[in-house]
């Protein structure tokens, strides 16, 4: 197996390419080199086109809902979350697109908006729930079904970032966590206060700083319009705040022949649709109608597509319903199935010329980056923990080893002696 840049920036830019274009890092010779075998210590990036020769398509990924609950308690305390095996807290889509590609509507996405109101926007904590779900379910027919195959424990949302940071530019470098319990590997984020999600340095704890928390409270605000009055059965009114979902999903993905356990938010469930999940579940956007003229192709399908696709691909989810707003006045929405991202792409790039991203090449990156962690997380986690670091001069993955007591590794928080035991 092949080891092998990336570059980000949420919005488009350069380093785009389906199989390969132009390097994302300064350094692509100096990356190159760094390239190695099957059991070498760096896994390098650059040429993305290798990642296509793993030879997996979106239709390979095969997904399939082991549980969900609701979570009640302060978003803000993990601790305090009580994980119900339930649908109590699962918003249901109120605005019927069924099939509209387009549909007029006209929300205020400022509604609300302060500083108080960003409380619970993010929710960063979603491995120690969902592993605390699984202990309290251990005994669950289809948990107890996947457990034994299960070789990674992680979220969609990591998933995904991993996937975008293959082709976005930006000045950070890329870092996540890994520890072995029970023989799984629990591939989580690290939360520092120079790390946001999987990027860390330059702007990376850019959340709380101007227009990135007002985009983010945008975009927990369209949630609560779409999904409003529409008889969830929350009793305590806990959905009417724009706050992150608190209605969660666990799936079983398979990648080839890797077994994921994933943890996934859920915006809503679309009623108007007689399909099962997790394909019945939808994904809520917001995009500023700049970014569909003529001129920001870049931005749309280089952008805001490959974060749509890669943010629900390996979650099953059926449709993506966007806000096209106006500096905040939402003027109408878009409806995508995620199947239909990658074509509308690659037909874009074929009446352009120009190169965005591929599907193949971003699930062939996410299933050997896997692989390469799996090498390297060997020992428990009560006695070694694992940090993956990709500078951004370097454009390679390393592994070092860390003690359990290193600042960061949150994912494991709590008792998880008995996590899939």
């Amino acid at each position: 197996m092949y080891y092998g840049g990336r570059g980000r920036g949420r919005g488009g830019g350069r380093g785009r390419g389906r199989g390969g274009g132009a390097s994302s890092y300064p350094n692509r010779r100096a990356s190159q080199s760094l390239q190695a075998d099957d059991g070498g210590d760096t896994f390098v990036l650059e040429p993305k086109s290798k990642w296509a020769r793993v030879g997996i398509r979106p239709a390979d990924v095969r997904v399939e809902e082991v549980g969900s609950y609701s979570m009640y308690g302060d978003l803000d305390h993990w601790e305090s979350l009580e994980p119900r095996r339930d649908r109590s807290l699962m918003r249901m889509m109120s605005l019927d697109c069924t099939g509209q590609q387009t549909t007029p509507v006209d929300f205020n996405l400022d509604e609300g908006y302060s500083a108080e109101a960003l409380d619970g926007v993010l929710f960063k904590q979603q491995l120690p729930v969902m592993m605390k779900w699984a202990i309290l379910n251990a005994e669950d027919p289809k948990l107890v079904a996947v457990k034994e195959e299960v070789d990674i424990v992680s979220t969609c949302t990591l998933l995904a970032d991993l996937m975008q940071g293959l082709y976005e530019y930006s000045p950070e470098n890329m870092v996540f966590g890994a520890a072995r319990v029970n023989g799984k590997v629990v591939v989580g984020s690290l939360i520092r206060p120079d790390i946001h999600g999987i990027t860390q340095g330059g702007n990376a704890a850019r959340f709380g700083m101007g227009s990135q928390d007002h985009a983010k409270f945008w975009g927990r605000r369209f949630e609560v319009y779409m999904s409003a009055d529409n008889g969830a059965g929350d009793a305590e009114g806990l959905n009417d705040k724009v706050a992150a979902p608190r209605f969660r999903t666990v799936l079983h993905t398979k990648l080839r022949d890797l077994n994921l356990l994933l943890a996934a938010g859920v915006d809503a469930a679309n009623p108007f649709v007689d399909v099962p999940y997790p394909q019945k579940y939808v994904d809520f956007v917001t995009a500023g109608i700049q970014n569909f003229g003529e001129g920001k192709e870049n931005r749309l399908y280089g952008g805001h597509m490959l974060r749509w696709w890669s943010n629900n691909v390996l979650n099953g989810t059926g449709t993506l319903h966007a806000g096209v707003h106006d500096n905040g006045l939402v003027l109408r929405v878009k409806t995508f199935r995620i199947d239909e991202l990658p074509p509308i792409v690659q037909a874009k790039e074929a009446s352009t010329r120009r190169q965005y991203w591929s599907a193949e090449v971003c699930l062939g990156f996410v299933h050997a980056l896997l692989k390469f962690v799996l090498t390297k997380v060997v020992q428990p986690h009560d006695r070694v923990l694992y940090e993956f670091t990709c500078p951004k001069e370097v454009g390679a993955f390393t592994c070092r080893e860390v003690p359990p007591s290193t600042v960061g590794h949150d994912y494991l928080q709590g008792d998880v002696e008995d996590f899939l035991a």
